[in-house]
């Protein structure tokens, strides 16, 4: 089933099927995903009686499925590219859902979607530092899971590495049997679990399960703009304004179409992109992102303000480590827990602000400690500099790549290669 208006109809006839799969390009998944949400669930229930359940297990799930909701009325299970659902080889993608959740805060998310990709192959923790005795090798990676690791991946996977050992994670359960199990036997009246997929292996039991007893709704985008289908999509974006396309009107839409329009990314959470290539002084990715976005429409003073919201946090990083660390920075993460982590605490709570991740702060602290306050002192100037530049109407990209020059400077290799611009 293709078209969301009959599932939505019968969700408001008070039909909740037990489970509803939306497949295919993630913003539409996710969208008719969303939409099957607010139709199952009242926003004033919503607090309850929904449960988002990102990289946990088949059991967890189940569990929580059979689990009885606090008040009255239907309860939904939400879940967003499950690994046990993913290709056996994975996505093309496979370590973005977990990088992703990692830079948005959401680290034991993060962890574990790893976590699961590594057990997919028979591996444990230790594939989370390739080249470590034991440890699979960056071309073991790339055979048993399609997943090729370059440089910038592998410091992901040491971070993670210690994030993992230090919370005592381990991988989720990938059997599939007892959330099968549940749903075969059946959920509970008015339970449903809502799964937005990008990629979903073939044979799984679970799609068998959604097409017999659930739903599948499908939005795949054409591998060839001509070959992409419109009208779908169109009468659910127009349905509401009681519209329709005219004739022909899908073939100009299609004529008219940007293929970059469909494929570029949305940079409203990417700020944390940006500020980990500033906190790694990784000059080349800091200016990829840059000439991105403002070739996206970016405004060069909104990415200013991100630049300089990331320089005071670093100041702010390398003030902690030398006012209460001595201007030593921590040797490991245990060393940052016993030297600072609990006086950072203690200052945000008495100014009631929120207490960091232990972890977030250690890795913020490594960043700051990586500047030095000369350093530090002279890329906030530099934004003020910056920022008198751009609203004197100077040329945005010229100002933005400047100042990323002063900010994180290039070292070695990197050094002799670039100039910085006029």
């Amino acid at each position: 089933m293709n078209d969301l208006a009959p599932l939505l109809a019968e969700i408001r006839d008070g039909r909740v099927r037990p489970l509803y799969l939306a497949w295919g390009e993630e913003y539409l998944a996710r969208r008719e995903a969303d939409a099957l949400v607010e139709a199952l669930v009242p926003a004033a229930l919503a607090s309850l009686n929904l449960v988002v359940l990102d990289g946990a297990s088949p059991r967890e799930i189940a569990l929580e499925l059979a689990t009885l909701p606090l008040l009255a009325g239907n309860k939904v299970v939400l879940l967003h590219d499950p690994e046990f659902l993913a290709p056996k080889k994975g996505r093309t993608d496979a370590l973005a859902k977990a990088r992703d959740a990692w830079k948005a805060g959401r680290r034991k998310e993060g962890a574990r979607r790893l976590l699961a990709l590594v057990a997919r192959a028979g591996w444990g923790q230790e594939a989370l530092e390739p080249g470590q005795p034991g440890a699979p090798s960056v071309e073991d990676w790339k055979e048993e899971l399609s997943v090729p690791l370059a440089e910038s991946d592998l410091d992901f996977l040491r971070e993670v590495a210690a994030f993992v050992r230090e919370e005592g994670l381990g991988a989720p359960e990938s059997d599939a049997s007892a959330l099968l199990t549940l749903l075969e036997r059946g959920l509970p009246a008015g339970h449903a679990l809502v799964v937005a997929a990008t990629d979903v292996e073939a044979k799984s039991p679970l799609l068998r399960l959604a097409r017999e007893q659930g739903a599948v709704v499908e939005r795949k985008l054409a591998s060839r703009l001509r070959d992409l289908d419109l009208n779908q999509v169109a009468r659910d974006f127009l349905r509401p304004f009681q519209k329709r396309l005219g004739p022909g009107a899908e073939e100009v839409l299609r004529e008219r179409s940007d293929v970059e329009l469909l494929v570029a990314h949305t940079r409203d959470e990417e700020f944390l992109e940006l500020a980990d290539a500033l906190q790694k002084r990784d000059l080349s990715s800091a200016l990829a992102y840059v000439d991105e976005a403002l070739a996206g429409g970016a405004p060069p003073l909104l990415l200013l303000g991100a630049i300089a919201s990331v320089v005071r946090g670093l100041v702010e990083a390398q003030e902690r480590m030398v006012h209460l660390g001595g201007g030593k920075p921590p040797r490991s993460f245990d060393d940052f827990k016993a030297r600072l982590f609990s006086a950072i605490e203690r200052e945000a709570k008495a100014a009631g602000a929120r207490v960091p991740h232990p972890y977030a702060a250690y890795l913020a602290t490594l960043a700051g400690a990586r500047y030095g306050r000369a350093q530090l002192r002279a890329s906030l100037l530099a934004c003020a500099e910056a920022d008198l530049a751009l609203k004197s109407s100077g040329s945005g990209k010229l100002v933005l790549e400047r100042l990323l020059w002063t900010v994180c400077p290039p070292t070695g290799r990197e050094a002799s290669a670039r100039r910085p611009p006029p």
